[in-house]
């Protein structure tokens, strides 16, 4: 579900996933030219309400003219004010207007954020009001050059969510971003954001940019990326910073309790940390910002690398190892994996590497099974050798006519004459296996003897007992009448 695309604006293209760095227009500490420029920055976001307070309703007003900025620029409208604070003076058809006003290339319409302690009642109220005025602003917006963003709510109720992504989606906007998580990501309860993040995505039509609220720490961003997200905003990198918090692709250090500066970027390789701490405030916070950035922008570019080479998968598993909350968060969004597979490309540049039990899991592995169960039937042949042993050379049995089908953690049954498909011979996991693959495998042995075993009259099973112990026995004894064991490495 993961992807890069090119979106244009009227100030330019942007590709995603990426990064919008906020920018307070009442406090700009790194400017949009200096993103750009350190960075790689193509899109930054700011917010249209606090502009509005501190500029006023000003008819000439550019939000370019108030970043010194000719690039994208994305404006939000004031809902996490509300989130935060329970109200902001201005109507949803004021900030319409404004927007369309000082003419950023994506605005925000004013929706209501669910949180995440909402009880039901108030949370199908956010989407209510959220609905009517995302259909309200499209009566309201005049301005063409400026796309727009219909955000989606209702929190941790997932059938809100579902029925907030289903009746926006319907609506003619061009960006969607889903709401509430924040309380989410700094509670580190990601098992619960996936759920949101999949019953928004599963319901909004995939021709249109979604964006993550508030996300912005490059330990999770793979996983968001994996579940479709592709624009991610946060003001973390300068909040952290003001708090002495140091980012790494992994998590978060405090700078006092910093011995070194474990980070390759320009401002970890210019200074020490001991130089570091005895700067000035205001450039501490600035020097420590910069970093921050580096370390988030590093992480969208090996993102970005890792689904053009087709080892998204790989890099998720990596990240979401930093943290045993990721790592519930991978179990739990690989629970959606029949909604996965409708998205993961059935071919690949790289090889599937098994990289612990939740790669029985992986698209690719819930594929090929399924496609046992409904494509495949076995050549009719009398003899079924079944091979625990992949890349054994010469086969020690003594028969005519015989069918192989070999034994491939994860994958399981892999039929001979099928085991060019990727990525059935293109896989590589550890010599020494994991319990849970193989009880997988057992279990994907016993199923196919149990649809296609009448088809032969003699079943043997070359045993690598080593490897699978005698996990596979068991899986034939039940559904095989007759079992001929041969262990690989004894005289025959």
């Amino acid at each position: 579900m993961g992807r890069i695309g090119r979106v244009t604006t009227a100030h330019g293209d942007f590709t995603t996933p990426t990064l919008m760095p906020v920018i307070d227009p009442t406090d700009i500490v790194l400017k949009p030219k200096e993103m750009r420029r350190e960075f790689g920055s193509e899109l930054v976001i700011t917010n249209a309400y606090l502009t509005l307070l501190h500029f006023g309703k000003n008819p000439e007003l550019k939000i370019h003219e108030v970043l010194d900025y000719d690039g994208p620029i994305m404006t939000d409208s004031g809902g996490y004010q509300i989130l935060r604070y329970g109200n902001i003076d201005i109507s949803p058809e004021e900030i319409v207007r404004y927007q369309d006003a000082i003419e950023p290339d994506i605005a925000t319409i004013l929706d209501i954020p669910t949180g995440i302690n909402a009880s039901r009642e108030y949370a199908a109220e956010t989407v209510r009001i959220t609905l009517e005025r995302a259909r309200q602003a499209i009566k309201i917006r005049s301005n063409p050059k400026v796309l727009w963003c219909g955000p989606i709510q209702g929190g941790l109720f997932t059938d809100l969510v579902e029925k907030s992504a289903r009746e926006t989606g319907e609506l003619d906007y061009h960006f969607h971003a889903i709401g509430s998580p924040v309380e989410l990501l700094n509670n580190y309860r990601f098992a619960e954001l996936v759920d949101l993040v999949m019953a928004a995505k599963r319901n909004l039509p995939l021709n249109r940019p979604v964006h993550l609220f508030g996300a912005g720490h490059p330990m999770m961003l793979s996983l968001a990326v994996a579940m479709g997200c592709d624009l991610f905003d946060s003001a973390a990198y300068i909040l952290f910073a003001r708090d002495g918090r140091y980012l790494t692709p992994e998590g978060t250090l405090h700078l006092d309790e910093l011995s070194c500066l474990p980070c390759e970027c320009p401002v970890c390789t210019s200074t020490t940390v001991e130089e570091l701490k005895r700067e000035e405030e205001g450039e501490k916070v600035k020097l420590l910002a910069r970093h921050n950035l580096h370390v988030t922008f590093g992480e969208i570019r090996r993102i970005r690398q890792a689904i053009v080479d087709g080892r998204l998968w790989e890099h998720v598993q990596i990240k979401c190892r930093s943290h045993p909350s990721l790592l519930e968060a991978l179990k739990k969004f690989l629970s959606y994996g029949d909604v996965i597979e409708r998205f993961d490309p059935v071919t690949k540049k790289s090889a599937f590497y098994y990289s612990g039990s939740e790669s029985i899991k992986r698209p690719e592995v819930i594929r090929h099974k399924l496609r046992m169960k409904k494509r495949y039937q076995p050549p009719p042949l009398e003899t079924l050798v079944i091979l625990s042993k992949p890349d054994l050379e010469e086969i020690p049995v003594e028969a005519e006519n015989y069918h192989i089908v070999k034994l491939v953690p994860p994958f399981g049954v892999v039929p001979e004459e099928i085991e060019e498909i990727y990525p059935l011979s293109q896989n590589q996991a550890p010599e020494e296996l994991d319990a849970d693959v193989i009880k997988s495998v057992a279990e994907s042995l016993e199923s196919y003897l149990q649809s296609h075993g009448g088809v032969y009259k003699r079943v043997i099973l070359l045993n690598d007992k080593d490897r699978w112990g005698d996990s596979l026995e068991k899986a034939c004894r039940p559904v095989v009448e007759k079992l001929e064991v041969i262990q690989l490495g004894e005289k025959i």
